[in-house]
Formats: C-alpha cells, sequence, structure tokens
C-alpha cells in the first residue's frame, strides 16, 4: 500500500498536506486542483487513510447476514436479463465484503428467509408495491431499494439518471444530423411503487424532441413489453404499414433493441445507413449484435456497489438518515448510428 510521503512527492507538496487533504481538513488552505491532484493519485495507489483501515476492519469483525429479494423470478429474468446480471454483481459486492446473502422468497403473501438467525438488512432489487414493502420492513427496518424510490423518508435507493443518459442519446444524434428521430419502448413500466406510469426514458425523450421542436408522434412506437420479440414484432409492423421511416430510433432497452435490428435485417433496412439505432442499458450481448450496438450504459457495478455501500453504512455505521443516491449513464458508441445519408 501506498505511504503519505509517496503521495507527497508525486503531487510536489508536503506530508502533512496530504494527510491533512485526505482526512478532509477543512482549515488547510490548499486550491481544488491541488485537492484533486491528491486524491486522484490516493486513488491511483489505492491509498487507505487510519478511518478508511479501521472502517473495512470493522466490516470484517462483524459479519452480518444481508437479505437479498427480486422483483422478477428468474423465469422472466431471462426474458430481460438485466436484474439477472445486476443480481449477480450484487452478490460478488456482498462477497468482496465478506457479507453473507440470505435470499428472500414471498410464500402466502409474505416475505420469509431460510434459517432461524435474523437479517440485519435487506436488498431490494426492483419495484415493490405498498404491500410487498410492509412486508420487507418487518424482518428489516434497513432496506436498500436498487433500481426504485419508494419513500425518501424512510428507505434509502439507488437509481440511474434515465434523464442525462437519454439526453446524451439525443443530442449525440442530432449532432450527426437527424431530426427524424423515433422512440421504440414500452410506454408504460413499472414505477417505483410497481404499478404502470409512463416511462422514463420516453418521457425525457418526448420533452427533448418537444423542446427542439422536431417531436413527431407517428415515429412513437408502444412494444407494449419489454422483450426482443415485442422489439421485433413492433419494427415489422411499422414497416409493414410502408409509414416514413425515421432516419433514427431511440430505444427503451438493448433487448428491445435486438428485436427491432432483426427485423429491419429481414426487410432489407440496413443500420446504420438507413437507419441508426441506439439503445439503453448496454448489456454484454449489445457489443455482439449485428451491428455493434450504440447504446446508453448504465454502470450496473456502480448501481449495485452504492447499494452494498448503503447497506453497510446502516448496519455498521449505525446511520439514520436516509440517502438516495443516482447513478450517471455513459453513452458507448457503436456501428449502428451514423450521419444522416442526404
Amino acid at each position: 500500500m501506498a505511504t503519505l510521503k509517496e503521495i507527497a512527492n508525486i503531487v510536489g507538496v508536503s506530508v502533512g498536506t496530504v494527510s491533512r487533504v485526505l482526512n478532509n481538513d477543512s482549515t488547510i488552505s490548499v486550491g481544488d486542483e491541488t485537492k484533486i491532484k491528491i486524491f486522484n493519485v490516493a486513488e491511483e495507489m489505492q491509498y487507505k487513510t487510519l478511518k478508511q483501515r479501521k472502517s473495512n476492519d470493522q466490516i470484517k469483525s462483524n459479519k452480518f447476514r444481508v437479505g437479498i429479494v427480486e422483483m422478477y423470478n428468474p423465469k422472466e429474468q431471462l426474458e430481460d436479463p438485466y436484474y439477472l446480471l445486476l443480481r449477480s454483481v450484487v452478490d460478488k459486492e456482498c462477497f468482496e465484503n465478506e457479507i453473507e446473502v440470505v435470499n428472500l422468497y414471498k410464500d402466502q403473501g409474505k416475505y420469509r428467509f431460510i434459517g432461524e438467525e435474523d437479517i440485519s438488512g435487506i436488498i431490494a432489487i426492483g419495484k415493490f408495491d405498498e404491500k410487498e414493502i410492509k412486508s420487507l420492513n418487518k424482518l428489516s427496518e434497513n432496506i436498500v431499494f436498487l433500481d426504485s424510490s419508494p419513500d425518501d423518508i424512510k428507505y434509502d435507493s439507488v437509481k440511474i439518471n434515465f434523464k442525462l443518459g437519454t439526453y446524451m442519446a439525443m443530442e449525440y444524434l442530432m449532432k450527426l444530423g437527424h431530426r427524424e428521430i423515433g422512440y421504440i419502448g414500452s410506454f408504460k413500466t413499472l414505477d417505483d411503487y410497481k404499478g404502470k406510469s409512463e416511462d422514463k426514458r420516453l418521457e425525457f425523450y418526448k420533452d427533448y424532441m418537444k423542446k427542439n421542436k422536431i417531436y413527431n408522434e407517428e415515429f412513437t412506437l408502444d412494444t407494449k413489453d419489454v422483450t426482443s420479440m415485442d422489439g421485433y414484432i413492433t419494427m415489422k409492423k411499422f414497416i409493414e404499414e410502408n409509414k416514413k421511416m425515421p432516419t433514427a430510433f431511440f430505444v427503451g432497452t438493448d433487448t428491445i433493441a435486438t428485436g427491432v435490428l432483426r427485423a429491419l435485417y429481414e426487410n432489407n433496412i440496413n443500420v446504420p445507413k438507413d437507419i441508426s439505432i441506439i439503445g439503453f442499458n448496454d448489456l454484454i450481448a449489445s457489443q455482439h449484435t449485428i451491428p455493434p450496438l450504440t447504446t446508453v450504459r448504465v454502470h450496473i457495478e456502480n448501481l449495485a456497489s452504492a447499494a452494498v455501500d448503503l447497506i453497510i453504512e446502516r448496519i455498521i455505521k449505525g446511520r439514520k438518515y436516509c440517502k438516495k443516491v443516482v447513478i450517471p449513464s455513459e453513452l458507448i458508441i457503436r456501428k449502428s448510428s451514423d450521419i444522416v445519408k442526404k
């Protein structure tokens, strides 16, 4: 592990300055650029302050059990592997933090788990209705909701920044010269209380298009559900109706986008020569589609890491107030998008 002296030599400041910056001493008079450089070098060299080392030791010496509950069953996860991947990364984060994982299951409308030892907290992956949340709360008050935020006053939560991701996709298409941009996805998806409401990607897509005065309702296609087959059927029907084709489509999920790409291919519509496609999520398979899919990457590792960090804070550090963490997205440019052909 790196030492304070090594960090000080690289940054070009004293050991005392490095120590005070890393321990968040608000009284030190150091420029922001120097502070950022100290933090970056410390991170690169994997330096840990005494407080951080004690915290890690405390986690290891206070082993605890966390219940994991999922919205979808395994069969449903195969239709849209996003939640399947999210669960696997949560398990990995728990393993690395030496947290024992207990699977919660529903029996006669109530959540239960196998074993007599109590659980210290719960990570709830997906969306849950009020009845389900009350059942979870009876098992533990330390609940972190991952991919939903049903009650910011009572529970911690981790969510995706859908607005940022959608706007990045739209701005990129605009930069390529596209003005006739469509949307394909399920208009109604599950909200924070597991009810059906307008999908956030669709909401922000319409908001962006209307602000730029280029929204065309005819280019907005509802897949009803979020499977690859739904994307295929919706795109195929649109083509068969011989309606004017936009120059680009923003697609609600990568899973839907795979079906859209298949329908376009079968009808000899070239991507991206004839039409550009951008998805959302950046699943592993998205880099292997034909052509590889330009998409908005949801940082699943960061979502899972944030959820585990929150549950540790609740259990080990005894934090009483709630936190809501919003993870930014990133546009990954591949070969399914290109400039508009005149």
